[in-house]
């Protein structure tokens, strides 16, 4: 599976994975939320260390396609 995220998006997938891990390591919600959020803290690290996202993928969006610069060059005189 290519890439498809960007890395803006992988930075704040990184940071929240973290810290849900230690929101999830200190047991701040009891019982399943605890799990919950060590399957979601699991997922965005390695959505965000990877730069793939499977739930990208199912909606066809890609933010690791960077806008390509304005050309000031006038294709269409052809020259």
């Amino acid at each position: 599976m290519p890439t498809n995220v960007g890395p803006e998006d992988r930075i704040v997938r990184i940071i929240v994975g973290i810290v849900l891990g230690v929101l999830a390591y200190l047991q701040v919600l009891p019982g399943i939320a605890t799990i919950i959020m060590w399957v979601l803290a699991a997922y965005f690290l390695l959505s965000g260390l990877l730069a793939r996202c499977l739930f990208y993928k199912i909606a066809d969006i890609d933010t690791s396609i960077q806008e390509q610069p304005y050309s000031t060059t006038d294709d269409r005189a052809g020259l």
